[in-house]
C-alpha cells in the first residue's frame, strides 16, 4: 500500500525544486537572501504553485507565520480575531507573514478590514494572498499588492516531476502512461500528483480509462441538449434530465470544468455564453456542483440554438 499524500509529501521545499515561473524564482531568491519581501498576491488557476510558493518564502526565511484557508475562514471575524491579534503581536523573528490561501473567497467587508491592517502592522508584519480569480480581490487590495499571475509549468517539468516521485516510491510504470496522465490534467500539478498515487496504490502505475472520459461524456451530454432543441417530440424522447444525471451518476463526475467549457464551444450565442458564465461562477462557491451543473443544464434546455 502507498502510504503518505504526495502533494504534501513531494511538495518542492527549495528553489530548485520548483516548476516552472523561472521570473519567480529570481524575485524569491532575493528575498530569501534578504529575508523580506513585500505583499504579494499569487494568482492563476488551480494547482500550479502558488500555495507552494507562500510556504517555499516562508519555509526559507526566519520568521513566525501564520497559515489561513480563505474556503473555511472568509469572514470579517477570522480578520479581527486571528490576523490581527498575529499582526499585534509580539515576535522573536525579524518578520511575521500571514498566508491567506484562496482568498477569492474572502468577505468584500473581511477584504476592506485588511487594507488597513496591511498598513498598520507594514512595519514587521508581511502578507500573502493566493486566489485563482484576482478579479474576485477589491482594487483597494489590490493596489497594496505585488501582483503575480503565475504560469503553467512546461508538460515535459511535470512528467520529470512525476517520474521522480515514481522512482522514489518505487513504483513500476511505463513512462508513456506518465506522459498520458499529465497530457489529460495539465496544468494541474495537483490533480497529477494525485491521479498518480491513485493510480499506483499496487506499485505498479495502472491508467483506468475511466478516469479519462471527461471529454466523451462532455460531446454526449452537449448532443443531448442539442437534441432536446429539435423539439417537444424529441425532448420527450431523449429525457434529457434523468438521461444527464445518469451519465453524470456513472462516471461519478464531480468536476464539470471541462463540461463547462463544451458547453461554451458549442453553445453560440450571447444568452448561452451568460448562462455558461454565470453556472460556472456560481459553481466555484456551491455546495454541491452537481445542482449548480443542472441547474445550469435546464436554463441551456429551454434555449432554442
Amino acid at each position: 500500500m502507498v502510504s503518505g499524500l504526495w502533494t504534501e509529501k513531494y511538495r518542492p521545499t527549495t528553489l530548485d525544486t520548483y516548476l516552472g515561473n523561472p521570473n519567480l524564482i529570481k524575485d524569491l531568491e532575493m528575498w530569501i537572501a534578504n529575508n523580506d519581501f513585500p505583499n504579494l498576491m499569487f494568482y492563476g488557476s488551480p494547482g500550479i504553485g502558488k500555495t507552494t510558493a507562500a510556504k517555499l518564502i516562508v519555509g526559507n526565511i526566519k520568521c513566525d507565520f501564520t497559515y489561513i484557508n480563505c474556503s473555511d475562514k472568509n469572514g470579517i471575524g477570522t480578520i479581527r480575531d486571528e490576523v490581527k491579534s498575529f499582526a499585534s503581536a509580539a515576535s522573536f523573528n525579524p518578520i511575521k507573514v500571514v498566508i491567506l490561501d484562496e482568498s477569492d473567497f474572502l468577505t468584500s467587508e473581511a477584504q476592506a478590514a485588511l487594507r488597513n491592517i496591511i498598513e498598520t502592522y507594514s512595519g514587521n508584519t508581511r502578507f500573502i494572498f493566493t486566489c485563482n480569480f484576482i478579479n474576485r480581490i477589491i482594487d483597494p487590495l489590490q493596489s497594496r499588492l505585488c501582483l503575480y499571475e503565475l504560469s503553467s509549468p512546461k508538460k515535459e517539468e511535470i512528467a520529470m516531476f512525476c517520474k521522480n516521485i515514481l522512482d522514489q516510491e518505487n513504483i513500476k510504470y511505463n513512462l508513456p502512461d506518465v506522459v498520458e496522465i499529465v497530457k489529460k490534467l495539465y496544468p494541474d500539478i495537483r490533480k497529477t500528483v494525485n491521479l498518480l498515487q491513485r493510480c499506483s496504490a499496487r506499485k505498479t502505475l495502472i491508467i483506468d480509462t475511466k478516469l479519462f472520459n471527461t471529454s466523451t461524456i462532455a460531446i454526449e451530454i452537449t448532443n443531448i441538449i442539442r437534441e432536446s432543441h429539435k423539439g417537444n417530440a424529441s425532448r420527450e424522447a431523449v429525457k434529457p434530465i434523468p438521461s444527464i444525471r445518469q451519465i453524470i451518476a456513472d462516471n461519478n463526475i464531480k468536476d464539470f470544468t471541462e463540461i463547462y467549457r463544451a458547453f461554451y464551444d458549442n453553445f453560440i450565442g450571447t444568452k448561452s455564453t451568460v448562462i455558461i458564465a454565470d453556472y460556472l461562477q456560481k459553481s466555484i462557491t456551491a455546495p454541491d456542483k452537481e445542482i449548480c451543473f443542472m441547474a445550469c443544464v435546464s436554463k441551456l434546455l429551454d434555449l432554442s440554438n
